[in-house]
């Protein structure tokens, strides 16, 4: 019997430390946290490059938290959240965060603890020179607005490039052929961020799909296993 695919619990960060601590609790295998640096260079929890209106990078740590309506948790304390009761799932939005949220990450997690995954081909052939067995994913599925869309349909030689263990795949462009490509090239297969119980159920039940990234881990977790 195949393994099943594992549950990520995705943007529970929004709700700071408790949204995490709930997301440990209910039972995922992964709990995914999006990265990035402030001004004064403090790897933080965060999922946009801005804030208020203001570029997160410029803004001191202790300004960002000000001027957020959510906690910002620091990286180090999320980390020390989902470290030893879920896998980590760290989300690069940047670079620059590369080395630092690596060594925080092999601390808290252990080297088979964690998988990073970024759009970034630069920042996963970072990651593999300095830190070689670390699992990383190549992430693909821009809007299509954005410079480089076109490479997401056809990503195997970017995924070549980087090194990258996986692919994490937005699941849109899963359903018109780029899983059906990495499958066939046998490179396992993140797909985010699928809440529509009838997508869970279509992904749950692809062998090629190694995790389910979702915003409602309880959801997905009862429907894999019930």
């Amino acid at each position: 019997m195949r393994p099943k695919p594992a549950v990520s619990a995705h943007r529970r960060d929004e709700a700071g430390l408790t949204g995490l601590t709930e997301a440990v609790e209910s039972g995922a295998e992964y709990v995914e946290i999006d990265i990035r640096r402030t001004g004064d260079g403090r790897l933080v929890v965060h999922h946009d490059p801005d804030l208020a209106g203001l570029p997160l990078k410029r803004l001191s740590y202790q300004r960002a938290q000000e001027l957020s309506p959510r906690p910002i948790p620091l990286v180090s304390e999320a980390m020390d959240i989902i470290g030893g009761r879920a896998q980590g799932h760290l989300d690069l939005k940047e670079r620059g965060c590369e080395h630092e949220t690596v060594a925080l990450a092999v601390e808290a997690f252990g080297r088979d603890g964690f998988v990073v995954t970024t759009r970034e081909v630069l920042s996963l052939v970072e990651i593999k020179k300095s830190f070689p067995g670390v699992r990383t994913a190549l992430s693909v599925g821009r809007n299509l607005w954005e410079r480089g869309v076109a490479h997401d349909f056809a990503p195997l030689r970017l995924i070549r490039k980087a090194g990258a263990d996986m692919v994490a795949v937005n699941h849109r462009l899963a359903r018109v052929g780029v899983l059906r490509q990495c499958g066939r090239a046998g490179i396992p297969a993140m797909v985010w961020t699928v809440n529509a119980e009838p997508v869970m159920q279509r992904f749950l039940r692809d062998p090629r799909v190694a995790v389910l990234v979702t915003d409602r881990p309880a959801t997905a977790l009862k429907l894999r296993d019930g």
